[in-house]
């Protein structure tokens, strides 16, 4: 080990008398190669206390100094949100006994909690910088040095160094070769979670937009470029419209206002104009009082982020919820029902959970007797789904099934907040196919917009009535902080399950694959299954579209069904900061 000056400022405790000096300087010497400690080629100051730095291998880690009477425990809750990992930073660290005032110990970067990972990077990359799209990383010649690879960069801002293949395609890069100068946008659904919380919403400068007129003649203009189409490079980017009769209606419009003859033959930068109040707000210019109100609330959701980490999900209630079913089919193409393909993607991710995993889960809905994995591509025609309230419910109507369910949930809720638990420890996910614009495919998720989730909701009438869910609580009523916590969450839970999609190469909705609605028919809303529902961390995930001839064509498969499953179980178990194999199962005793 080369001891420098700088070395021994590393290791050793303050300044003693001489002699015991170098007694200190001969444990070093001692003690380094079983540290492990290679040399650090890259070494930044956080603040007082704390050093990020990249040793030879291209491996991350905080080394800190604990604070006065801080033991091993409570130094590792600091650094990384809990205890779990306390012993193997004793280990990395050479066993010590006790850790000892004014000596930096060394802690992995992934082991480090969001916050602390968010530092580290910020400290050895200065030159990186968030956008709209994702994190651009500068590679430098220090870096490559260092031994900085494509597979490294997307352990470093990923966690995950398979993501090394989406990185290439998404920069358009011919082989995994990295040089000086080079720089590299890690998209936003891939980022760690902490990075991806820091990115800014999306500004005119992102959309190519340009800005004209004033007062009612106001208007957005965008140039079409090579192989873009009207339908989905401007309307549904633009505007939010993925629904077919909505695009197809405003695609006539924006192309009647812009004089355009044929829409299947639009020459190459062709100025397509936009009316403002059609655009989403994250696209209009900057000051425009839909895009302040937007950041605004953005910013505060964002302020919210899933601080609870699990082993195992242990102490985690997972509520599992199937879209439609009984007499509402939900979607429907060419005999291709969402009922029961949604309901087959619930029923396995419910297996992974209970087999896997030490979650406590609860399915909203039960097609007969038990919740029976079909082992084949073709699913038997069911109605036989019901909601599993007290009684539980055949679903004979739409809108009182969807309505049970979010009772269901705030009576989960509820329950396990009596039991002890709190409320960040439990998770809801909706599993939903949709049917949308032919030209659109892949994986979106929906979660609670913060405005649109304001006031008080109950229903009422026999149905209703009868089921002790409703009778615990009929009328729900959200303050603004619960519904921007809420909206963080979810977005912060979202995001990691589309990150588990993405890494096992399920195709994901090309444009804003996260909203916190649905606009249809010139009307936005929140689904009532989570407009009303009181569990902070909620999504509706739309697994595809079956309007889609390769997302339909998938979806039939139980192949397809069973990653899917797999999938948002992953993204759960990062979402509470572990990412557990699904390869084989893991046995896991379930707390009596």
């Amino acid at each position: 080990m080369d001891l420098t000056p700088d070395r021994q400022r590393d290791f050793c405790p303050a300044p003693w008398p001489s002699a015991r000096s170098l007694v200190v300087v001969g444990l070093v010497l001692l003690l380094g190669p079983l540290l492990g400690m290679s040399r650090a080629l890259h070494r930044v100051e956080v603040q007082p206390g704390l050093v990020a730095l990249r040793d030879d291998d291209a491996n991350l880690f905080l080394e800190a100094t604990p604070l006065p009477a801080e033991g091993l425990l409570s130094f590792t809750r600091r650094l990384t949100g809990g205890t779990e990992a306390a012993g193997g930073i004793r280990a990395l660290n050479a066993n010590p006994t006790r850790l000892l005032a004014g000596v930096r110990y060394r802690v992995p970067f992934d082991l480090l909690d969001d916050a602390h990972q968010v530092q580290v990077i910020r400290a050895l990359f200065p030159q990186d910088r968030g956008s709209a799209r994702g994190w651009t990383h500068a590679v430098t010649r220090e870096s490559l040095t260092d031994g900085a690879t494509l597979w490294r960069l997307a352990v470093w801002f990923t966690g995950d160094g398979k993501n090394f293949r989406a990185l290439r395609e998404v920069n358009g890069l011919v082989d995994d070769g990295l040089s000086p100068g080079q720089t590299l946008l890690v998209p936003a659904v891939l980022l760690r979670p902490g990075l991806r919380a820091m990115l800014p919403s999306p500004a005119p400068s992102d959309s190519a937009l340009e800005f004209r007129g004033e007062g009612t003649d106001a208007h957005a203009v965008y140039r079409l470029r090579p192989g873009e189409a009207l339908y989905s490079s401007v309307v549904v980017r633009f505007t939010g419209r993925i629904y077919a009769d909505d695009v197809n209606a405003l695609a006539s419009e924006i192309a009647s206002a812009s004089a355009i003859r044929d829409v299947t033959d639009i020459p190459i930068g062709y100025e397509v104009k936009l009316p403002l109040d059609l655009l989403l707000p994250e696209y209009l210019p900057l000051g425009h009082p839909r895009k302040v109100e937007y950041e605004a609330s953005l910013t505060e959701s964002q302020r919210f982020s899933n601080e609870v980490q699990s082993h195992h999900l242990e102490g985690i209630t997972v509520v599992l919820d199937a879209g439609h079913g009984g007499a509402d089919v939900g979607a429907s193409k060419d005999g291709v029902w969402e009922s029961l393909h949604v309901y087959d993607i619930m029923v396995r991710a419910r297996e992974i959970l209970e087999t896997r995993t030490a979650a406590t889960v609860v399915a909203t809905v039960r097609d007969g007797n038990d919740h029976r994995i079909e082992g084949r591509d073709v699913l038997p025609f069911s109605r036989g789904h019901q909601v599993l309230t007290d009684p539980p419910y055949p679903i004979q109507d739409a809108k009182i099934g969807v309505n049970l369910r979010w009772y269901l949930a705030n009576s989960v809720l509820r329950r396990t907040i009596k039991a002890g638990s709190e409320a960040k420890k439990v998770v809801f996910v909706s599993i939903h196919a949709d049917s949308l614009h032919p030209s659109l495919r892949g994986a979106m998720v929906y979660i609670p917009s913060t405005q649109l989730t304001a006031g008080s909701f109950g229903r009422s009438g026999a149905a209703y009535s009868a089921r002790a869910e409703y009778r615990e609580k009929p009328r729900v009523e959200y303050s603004w902080r619960e519904r921007s916590q809420s909206e963080g969450l979810s977005r912060d839970l979202a995001g990691r399950v589309l990150g588990a999609l993405h890494s096992r190469g399920l195709a994901i909705h090309e444009f804003k694959p996260i909203r916190e609605k649905i606009i249809r028919k010139n009307s936005e809303y929140v689904p009532a299954v989570l407009r009303y529902n009181g569990i902070p961390a909620k999504i509706l995930l739309e697994v595809s579209n079956l309007a889609n001839t390769e997302d339909r064509r998938l979806i039939q498969t139980q192949a397809f069904r069973q990653k899917m499953a797999e999938a948002l179980v992953q993204g759960i178990l990062a979402y509470y900061g572990e990412d557990l194999p699904l390869g084989e199962p893991v046995q896991v005793a379930k707390a009596k």
